[in-house]
């Protein structure tokens, strides 16, 4: 059965929905061609699932009953927050984004570094829609925040990044990431970009209170490392 977000203006209750969204209105009745009868699942940010049944198409309205209402348990208890340096592939990018939402990344924050080659994102439009298309795979109801890009040294001014236990993954580290966690309600991993962090980085995230750690022997791109460090971590906190 089909999962959406709900969109500005749609609404559901415990016994109807509307959509009037135009971009919900038309990949329902243009792309899917639902019809009445289908079934769908629908969800927004009150952290609940909204089974129910299509009764009614009009050109730009659709409605239908709730046939159930369940409480999702599928977000992780606490905030991993991925701080991404931007790439050069924006294919890459955003895999990261895609996967990150997927294994339960609360907030992306793209940093610029000394050896970031590209300093803006493309399409921002299309990325928070690879965000919210895995949100609505995965079975999650929270949809991650895309930050705009920061410099690398500016993001340890942001309040939820410094009131976080921040993790900076570097290859001459041996500490594990996964034992390095304490169970901290919030955590930032800082992703290098092609090349990695330079020496100086680490050294001015250690010093603003960044913890350096290991995520293997082996030395892993930027967008295996980031993938690999989330997965840690999430594993830690189901």
């Amino acid at each position: 059965m089909h999962r959406f977000f709900l969109r500005e203006g749609d609404v559901v209750d415990e016994h109807v929905f509307v959509i009037i969204s135009e971009d919900l209105v038309h990949q329902w009745t243009k792309v899917l061609r639902f019809r009445t009868g289908e079934k769908v699942i629908l969800f927004h940010d009150d952290g609940k699932e909204y089974a129910g049944e299509i009764t009614s198409i009009l050109p730009k309205i659709i409605q239908g009953n709730i046939t159930s209402v369940r409480v999702c348990d599928t977000e992780l208890p606490v905030k991993i927050i991925l701080a991404q340096s931007i790439l050069k592939s924006p294919d890459k990018f955003e895999l990261i984004l895609q996967k990150g939402t997927e294994l339960g990344v609360s907030d992306f924050y793209p940093i610029i570094t000394k050896r970031t080659e590209r300093e803006s994102l493309h399409k921002f439009d299309r990325l928070q829609r690879i965000i919210l298309e895995a949100v609505e795979q995965s079975g999650r109801v929270k949809v991650p925040v895309l930050h705009e890009p920061v410099k690398f040294e500016k993001l340890f001014l942001v309040p939820e990044i410094t009131q976080s236990h921040i993790f900076i993954p570097h290859f001459e580290h041996s500490a594990s990431l996964s034992e390095s966690y304490g169970g901290e309600k919030t955590t930032t991993i800082c992703i290098g970009p092609e090349g990695g962090f330079l020496d100086q980085e680490v050294a001015f995230a250690r010093e603003h209170g960044a913890t350096a750690v290991g995520l293997g022997k082996r030395i892993l791109r930027s967008e295996t490392a980031a993938l690999a460090a989330v997965a840690q971590l999430a594993g830690r906190m189901e």
